[in-house]
């Protein structure tokens, strides 16, 4: 049978939504979970991940899929769940879990658990430990080689871009927008950033300093703000490009209270836990925040002079922070190790030596 051609004008639908489910189908097979019925749900479930928002406010719940919560939770180091509902499985079901669990699910306090069971899926929130030196649940998944759990972890890293994470290091980043699948991934963007403000830390806790910056910069990046962050070469204490802001008469040593951390030292994890507490709120104000490369905070809302070429031009790439970060590049090898710029819609660079 011939398909009648489409008369002339008339308009097409164009859905990479088949595309999609073919690719989760597969990665749940690879994953032990192919025969769930679930390839279509999941991946309702990424497209509204990829930017979701409840009265207008971004949330970055963190999701993971299972077949058995107690392995799951021993994987993920997940403890104390909280049973919220169930369902078919089926997207009004995953859909009604997002809705009733993601704002309990914020930073890593809880994440959300989609189980499957006989009847369909049962849903609810456990509790995972946010404290910035420990692994986070992704990362144990990353390092993890039973394969005879079956679990499948979602997170949004930046808008439109989810990451898609099984056992044993499988993993993908799912790309929903016209973004370049080429381009540099977010974690990859913050490594970068976490291994410059500590190159200059000594052995063995550079690792711990390198893990709590990065920690702490994703939770940053997760926010509705812009960043900038500018890294200082070890011993500076300041720089000609800075002409405003504050700049601490003491820099903050962040590797004190990992070594205390280390050595089991009383009220260590609450000094590290304040010093992300801090440093996420000098990143959430205006300006720049200055760090140093060995593993040092030195201030915060700190703003430099652009040169004149640059305060005249036209607005040709971005805002004042783009314009800033710009600025910025020109001195890394020179006055900095490395610049970083996060962009209020979610754009993020960094620039090392």
């Amino acid at each position: 049978m011939v398909r009648p051609a489409s008369p002339p004008g008339s308009s097409q639908v164009l859905s990479f939504r088949h595309l999609l489910t073919e690719a989760v189908q597969g990665f749940l097979k690879e994953e032990g979970l192919g025969d769930s019925g679930l390839a279509d749900a999941l991946s309702e479930l990424i497209i509204t991940l990829s930017r979701y928002r409840e009265e207008g406010e971004p949330l970055f719940p963190m999701v993971f899929l299972g077949d058995d919560l107690g392995a799951m939770l021993s994987m993920l180091g997940g403890q104390e769940p909280l049973a919220i509902g169930t369902g078919l499985r089926t997207r009004e079901t995953i859909e009604r879990a997002l809705k009733q669990c993601a704002p309990l699910g914020q930073g890593r306090w809880w994440a959300l658990y989609l189980l499957l069971v006989p009847e369909g899926l049962a849903y609810g929130i456990f509790r995972s430990d946010p404290f910035p030196l420990l692994e986070t649940p992704f990362e144990r998944m990353s390092r993890g080689r039973d394969r005879s759990v079956h679990v499948v972890g979602l997170l949004q890293l930046a808008e439109s871009v989810i990451e898609l994470r099984g056992t044993g290091g499988l993993h993908r980043h799912i790309y929903l927008s016209g973004a370049r699948v080429d381009a540099v991934p977010p974690t990859a963007v913050l490594d970068s950033l976490a291994q410059a403000a500590t190159m200059d830390v000594a052995e063995p806790l550079r690792v711990m300093a390198g893990d709590f910056y990065r920690r702490v910069l994703f939770e940053v990046m997760q926010a509705s703000h812009g960043a900038l962050v500018a890294v200082l070469p070890q011993a500076r204490g300041s720089s000609p490009l800075f002409v405003d802001g504050i700049l601490l008469p003491e820099p903050l040593d962040l590797t004190a209270p990992i070594a205390r951390y280390q050595e089991g030292a009383e009220g260590a994890v609450s000094a590290v836990s304040s010093l992300a507490q801090l440093l996420r709120g000098m990143m959430a104000t205006d300006g720049i925040t200055v760090l140093r490369s060995d593993g040092r905070i030195l201030g915060y809302n700190v703003f430099i002079r652009h040169p004149e070429t640059l305060a005249r031009a036209a607005l040709l790439v971005g805002g004042a922070r783009r314009r800033t970060f710009d600025v910025l590049c020109a001195s890394v090898g020179t006055e900095l190790v490395a610049a970083f710029f996060r962009s209020q819609d979610g754009a993020i660079a960094c620039r090392r030596a």
